[in-house]
């Protein structure tokens, strides 16, 4: 398992430790595709695929997302990004893309994973994810929201 800080972090405090264990421990016993937690307390779970369930999670709980701990299985740039714009804590990711990392480290988001790759496939494994494209040319994370979202209903 891997593990990143941003240089400039203290060390993550035993209520936070807590919770990315918690995040974590539901996101694989529950078969969750994504698990968010705050102060001990399960805020969010979805067993969607995709970028649905964080877009879902930034767009419902917004301002909430604060200072939380999000478990996902699959981040991409376009999920680490939306992380950085809810303002969460720490991520937990069973595949983690290096762009995501990147973006997840410049934010100063604590980071814990199980594997990475160089990029998010799509769905046929024969190309990139299709999130994952529209991210790469995108660093802002307000219209990145807006272009997920208009995707999201172009696929309805």
């Amino acid at each position: 398992m891997g593990y990143t800080r941003a240089t400039e972090r203290m060390q993550i405090g035993m209520e936070q430790i807590r919770d990315i264990d918690l995040a974590r421990d539901r996101l694989l016993e529950g078969q969750y595709s994504l698990v968010i937690v705050k102060q001990g307390k399960l805020l969010f779970t979805s067993r969607d695929q995709g970028i649905k369930p964080i877009y879902s999670a930034v767009t419902q709980l917004g301002e909430i997302l604060k200072g939380a701990v999000l478990a996902d299985r699959v981040i991409g740039k376009a999920a680490a990004m939306l992380c950085s714009l809810a303002q969460v804590k720490s991520v937990y990711a069973e595949l983690i893309s290096s762009k995501a990392m990147e973006a997840l480290n410049e934010a100063g988001i604590d980071l814990e994973y199980n594997k990475t790759c160089p990029y998010i496939l799509n769905r046929s494994q024969d190309g990139m994810c299709p999130i994952e494209k529209l991210a790469a040319s995108i660093d802002d994370g307000e219209l990145l929201l807006k272009a997920i979202g208009q995707f999201l209903k172009d696929r309805e």
